[in-house]
């Protein structure tokens, strides 16, 4: 009985992980692919795989690109994109089991509802970076955060965004020794960053001295235009709501779960800080925002399930509703013409 039991769970497992990846696949490539993305693969496979290897930018996302060089011989853009696609669900998916063995929908609907279409294709390199750094944050619940140190710097190499998991497993850390006082510490720290002109002086500062990537949505055209839907402003008020609902709703059981928790709770008020010391730009406001999400969806998905269980339907149905409708908003935002999208 168990054994078919756990036959019918995993193939439920592999046609849904096959259903949402023909899903974004169709969606992102019909749509949604930053055209830089297809640029970059059709330079490397005029190159050649051993002058694409000796032009590799070993300080900007080497892996991906290395990646790329390997592949772009060999396969047509669509199929390279589709595979990496699934890569990173499946990724992801497989790191769920590693602390919830019988998954289901409401497990993973959070994430697919706010970042899965956006990163699964819109922000390929930050959609494997944090397919991997996902691993390291159960690594770093299960208290072997040594090697949760490792994957989150190889998680670094497809996307340098995921270094900011450094700093909540730093923050976490602190927590464990000092308790409440790194948060009130934290909290003030980011109400004098927010109102001083010394985080906009330094960014302006760093990237010019390293010519990063980052300018580029600190000036010129995609500067002048950010927020133009005029929306960023909901965006932190819903990042405030997902943190206070996995910080109000959620009980953990098992001590995985509870550090997971502790996890969640820590990148969710750090997404909050980012977001205020960091509006002046509102493109890495909202990207460094987007990938402090997973641990709180992760979480979130884990209240949900546990909301069902307690014959909580009214919350949930409620919580499942803003979902859908930040997907569709965002959805809309991001797919429909003429949207600017950044890698």
């Amino acid at each position: 009985m168990n054994s078919t039991s756990n036959k019918i769970i995993r193939w439920n497992h592999v046609a849904g992980l096959l259903l949402v990846w023909l899903v974004l696949t169709a969606v992102n490539l019909h749509w949604g692919i930053d055209i830089s993305y297809r640029d970059w693969f059709d330079l490397n496979r005029a190159q050649g795989f051993a002058l694409s290897l000796a032009s590799l930018d070993f300080s900007k996302d080497p892996a991906y690109f290395l990646i790329q060089a390997g592949f772009s011989g060999l396969i047509s853009f669509d199929v390279f994109f589709g595979l990496l696609i699934f890569l990173c669900l499946s990724l992801k998916f497989y790191a769920l089991l590693q602390v919830n063995k019988a998954p289901g929908v409401l497990d993973v609907a959070p994430y697919l509802f706010i970042l899965g279409f956006l990163h699964e294709g819109i922000q390929m390199r930050i959609a494997i970076a944090l397919s991997i750094a996902l691993w390291a944050i159960i690594y770093f619940a299960k208290n072997q955060r040594t090697c949760a140190l490792l994957i989150l710097t190889f998680a670094c190499t497809f996307h340098v965004s995921a270094a900011a998991f450094f700093l909540v497993f730093f923050l976490v850390f602190l927590y464990e020794r000092f308790g409440l006082s790194v948060v009130v510490t934290g909290i003030l720290l980011s109400v004098v960053l927010a109102y001083t002109s010394f985080i906009p002086d330094l960014l302006i500062f760093v990237g010019e001295a390293t010519h990063a990537r980052f300018l580029l949505y600190s000036q010129g055209i995609v500067f002048k235009n950010q927020n133009s839907t005029g929306l960023f402003q909901y965006f932190v008020l819903f990042v405030i709501f997902l943190t206070v609902v996995v910080w109000k709703d959620y009980k953990p059981e098992s001590l995985v779960w509870k550090k997971l928790y502790q996890i969640a709770i820590t990148s969710g008020l750090l997404a909050i800080a980012i977001l205020q010391v960091f509006r002046f730009n509102v493109v890495v406001s909202s990207r460094l925002a987007d990938l402090l999400l997973l641990p709180v969806l992760l979480v979130l998905g884990a209240a949900l399930t546990q909301l069902k269980l307690e014959k909580r339907y009214w919350t949930l149905s409620f919580l499942l509703l803003v979902l859908l409708s930040y997907c569709m908003a965002r959805g809309y935002v991001s797919f429909h013409p003429p949207s600017i999208k950044a890698s």
